[in-house]
């Protein structure tokens, strides 16, 4: 019954790895200075629409990678999970895509008037 206590060498299914606490600490680090950032480029004046909202969308993207690598362990799960969340993920945002064009929904193209 004591070997059934007994520490295992076998490694988790799930991957298993994770970041230390230092780590997680400098990514909201970054995480809050990005927000800083995206929160005074909408008080810059002079700026052109279709740079601030490539800007807002670039820095969005940079966070979300960061969440989902750091706090949500993808980094650290195995390939496979990855491909199953990443997959599903670009064919979500392909599908919007096509429906925006679909319906002129683009807010950096000129819509013609009637």
């Amino acid at each position: 019954m004591a070997e059934a206590h007994a520490p295992s060498s076998v490694e988790p299914a799930h991957g298993g790895g994770h970041a230390s606490l230092t780590t997680y600490i400098n990514v909201a680090i970054v995480l809050a200075v990005i927000t800083a950032i995206e929160v005074a480029t909408l008080y810059v004046p002079g700026i052109p629409k279709g740079m601030l909202v490539a800007s807002l969308l670039i820095m969005s993207i940079i966070k979300f990678v960061l969440v989902v690598g750091f706090f949500m362990h993808l980094r650290y799960d195995s390939p496979i999970m990855r491909a199953v969340f990443v997959g599903p993920l670009v064919l979500s945002i392909l599908i919007i895509l096509a429906l925006m064009a679909l319906f002129g929904a683009y807010l950096l193209l000129p819509r013609p008037t009637l």
